[in-house]
């Protein structure tokens, strides 16, 4: 085996946000997906469409948010389904230390707390929906207080995200959001990231108030739309989105997306951390599952050079689970075996389908 390179890298979580479209037409999702584009200025994949997210900060994990939720009635009994994970448990929600919140509660106050910094929108309960939860699985936000002035004061100091739930008596609303996937950067980037994504669906599209620092523009598209913009040039989205948003291409309703995930966020997840190989004609990230996924993912710096296509590269290989790049706007995602822990394989969108 390859000698294992020291992995540097920071948590991060982000949050896949999808809105009932009152408008659909026909033949398409009546859900849409809520993406920003980075800045060009931005340290990290600039100029880029993203779903929002971010580090994870010592605020989020502080024990005082257990204080929060107790204060507001919040029971044991009520966060205990948050961290009954029956299946895999990726590294990025294990934590020996019992000083802190659990990563499943810490990760989505991440989550929640920089969609607000980027975007201004603040998923979260009070006591009157804390006590009469209707088990649709719905998230829920909150807009009748100065967002503009509380986005700028939490994007300047994650702390007063708390003090933010304090002054308007609310918490998080952890409940809604479905642990959907974990994506790790590859070993060939200098800036990693350990990311959690989760899902929450809403019923109603809230107000947008985007941070002029780090959104250049936003937009509500369907996955479908945002795949289309992707491969005409007019969007970059990175592998986790291509890959997140070609899965979401199986539904064509909100309510069976959100019913997914809700059934599904208890079953865990493995961590994706595609490995690079540049090919004669171009690149592919393999990923887990795939019968030439390495036994260890961080053994390389660079790309890994291979002297075959891309379609050579794939040819007698049985289990299949990849990203194909023809060029940066030309990519094909293949799995051809069921995923584990109960999720959903990525469908065809590239029109050009490379086979």
């Amino acid at each position: 085996m390859a000698k294992q390179l020291a992995i540097n890298f920071r948590k991060s979580s982000s949050l896949i946000i999808l809105a009932k479209d009152k408008v659909h037409l026909d033949k398409q999702a009546n859900f849409k997906a809520l993406l920003f584009n980075r800045h060009e200025k931005a340290s990290f994949m600039p100029n880029s469409s993203v779903f929002p997210g971010g580090v994870c900060e010592t605020a989020d994990e502080t024990p005082l948010w257990h204080k929060h939720f107790e204060k507001l009635g919040v029971t044991k009994d009520q966060l205990k389904p948050l961290t009954a994970v029956k299946g895999q448990v990726s590294n990025i929600f294990k934590n020996d230390n019992k000083d802190v919140l659990e990563r499943e509660l810490s990760l989505r106050i991440t989550a929640i707390r920089e969609t607000f910094e980027e975007l201004g929108i603040i998923f979260c309960r009070d006591r009157k929906s804390l006590s009469s939860q209707d088990g649709k699985g719905y998230g829920n936000f909150r807009e009748d207080f100065d967002r503009k002035h509380w986005q700028s004061i939490v994007h300047n100091d994650a702390s007063k995200f708390l003090s933010l739930c304090e002054e308007l008596e609310i918490v998080p609303d952890l409940w809604s959001l479905y642990e959907w996937s974990n994506w790790f950067t590859p070993s060939t980037f200098k800036k990693r990231f350990d990311t959690a994504f989760f899902m929450v669906a809403l019923e109603n599209m809230p107000d947008v108030l985007p941070e002029e620092h780090e959104v250049k523009n936003f937009a509500w598209k369907t996955p479908s739309d945002y795949l289309k913009a992707y491969f005409n040039k007019e969007i970059w989205l990175p592998p986790p989105q291509v890959y997140e948003l070609s899965r979401l291409l199986n539904f064509t309703e909100l309510e069976k997306v959100k019913d997914f995930a809700q059934q599904r966020s208890s079953e865990g997840n493995i961590v994706t951390m595609p490995v690079q190989f540049k090919l004669k004609n171009g690149q592919v990230s393999v990923l887990p599952g795939d019968d030439l996924y390495p036994e260890d993912p961080n053994a390389s710096e660079k790309l890994i050079p291979i002297d075959k296509d891309v379609k050579e590269f794939r040819e007698g290989v049985k289990n299949i689970h990849r990203l194909e790049f023809y060029t940066p706007h030309d990519a094909v995602v293949r799995q051809n075996f069921t995923p584990v822990c109960g999720h959903i394989k990525p469908l065809m969108a590239n029109p050009k389908n490379h086979d």
